[in-house]
């Protein structure tokens, strides 16, 4: 099977996808609801992201997990801060396990700075460029200056589906400047992020994160769930103003062409030009090309005069990256 023998979409799939509930929704969005001191908060500071789950949500500082909250039962909320980040009990943390008014969203928000603190010091020892990069990556192309002229939108980062067996940097919508009266001509994009010389080959490098990508996007099954679930992501994140672009007049929502292979995207974050470890991967081609498939284009992100802004010109396809390479 190809992605072009997918079936038509049913109202079935709704159940597959890891979004939030629309209760979820009314109470993040609704400036009466539980949780809209905590979403007022995230859209007034850009050093945080809220990533949306299946009934529950996660907010990132720096790629580390800041809170995340949780639906539970009818009315009530579970909220979480991992204490690895303060395993040392620096801090002395009081703040409610449970979220089922304004008052305990609040002491969380009011916390924000004190948690941030705590999450500091741990990464002044234990380093995650990574997924830094990638929360930085997100916000530039997602709730930014530049991010109307942004051709690709991030619907989720770090997200790991057990259900697909795939995990995932970041997912993106690629969506043509030229094209936004159209939402019907976006395309799903699967970005996987190296930072560094050393992230580029072992067990979770180059090669493995191809080899997954082909297996995904062969099937159709797995990979139509995904490209319902990013849709609907995208949607939930517009609708709580965590997306920054130019609607049009006419409504148009996106919709991915489900015909359209992805894209599988490399962001090869501070690369050492000296280092022949990346021409190695890629210039023998014996391993990369035996995965190279009709079902995705590969290709790899060069930056537009250093910044982070995703845009089809900066994309290159593998031939073409191995002549910049050369």
């Amino acid at each position: 099977r190809d992605l072009h023998s997918f079936p038509t979409r049913r109202s079935s799939d709704l159940k597959q996808m890891k979004t939030l509930s629309q209760e979820f929704m009314d109470d993040l969005k609704n400036s009466d609801g539980l949780l809209y001191p905590i979403l007022d908060r995230v859209r007034n500071d850009h050093t945080l992201l809220l990533s949306i789950r299946k009934d529950y949500i996660n907010i990132y500082y720096r790629g580390g997990n800041i809170l995340r909250v949780e639906k539970v039962g009818a009315s009530g909320y579970t909220s979480f801060f991992d204490t690895k980040y303060n395993k040392n009990a620096e801090t002395t943390l009081d703040l409610p396990r449970n979220i089922g008014n304004h008052d305990d969203a609040k002491k969380w928000v009011d916390s924000f700075q004190s948690l941030k603190l705590i999450m500091d010091f741990y990464f002044s020892r234990i380093c995650k460029s990574e997924r830094e990069f990638q929360q930085l990556v997100a916000r530039e192309n997602n709730d930014s200056t530049i991010s109307n002229e942004s051709e690709y939108f991030i619907a989720d980062i770090e997200c790991s589906d057990s259900d697909l067996q795939a995990r995932f940097d970041m997912l993106a919508i690629k969506w043509l400047a030229n094209d936004r009266k159209n939402g019907g001509n976006c395309k799903g994009a699967l970005i996987e992020v190296k930072y560094g010389d050393g992230a580029l080959d072992g067990d979770a490098g180059i090669m493995k994160h191809i080899k997954d990508m082909a297996a995904l996007t062969s099937d159709t099954e797995r990979y139509r769930e995904l490209l319902n679930t990013m849709e609907a992501k995208f949607e939930q994140l517009d609708q709580l103003g965590l997306l920054r672009f130019n609607h049009c007049a006419n409504g148009t929502k996106v919709k991915l062409d489900v015909t359209a292979p992805p894209e599988v995207i490399f962001i090869l974050a501070n690369h050492n030009p000296r280092s022949t470890k990346l021409k190695n991967l890629l210039l023998d081609g014996d391993d990369v090309d035996k995965y190279i498939s009709k079902n995705f284009e590969l290709k790899f992100f060069v930056s537009s005069f250093a910044g982070y802004g995703l845009h089809s010109k900066c994309l290159l396809g593998l031939d073409e990256f191995r002549r910049l390479l050369n």
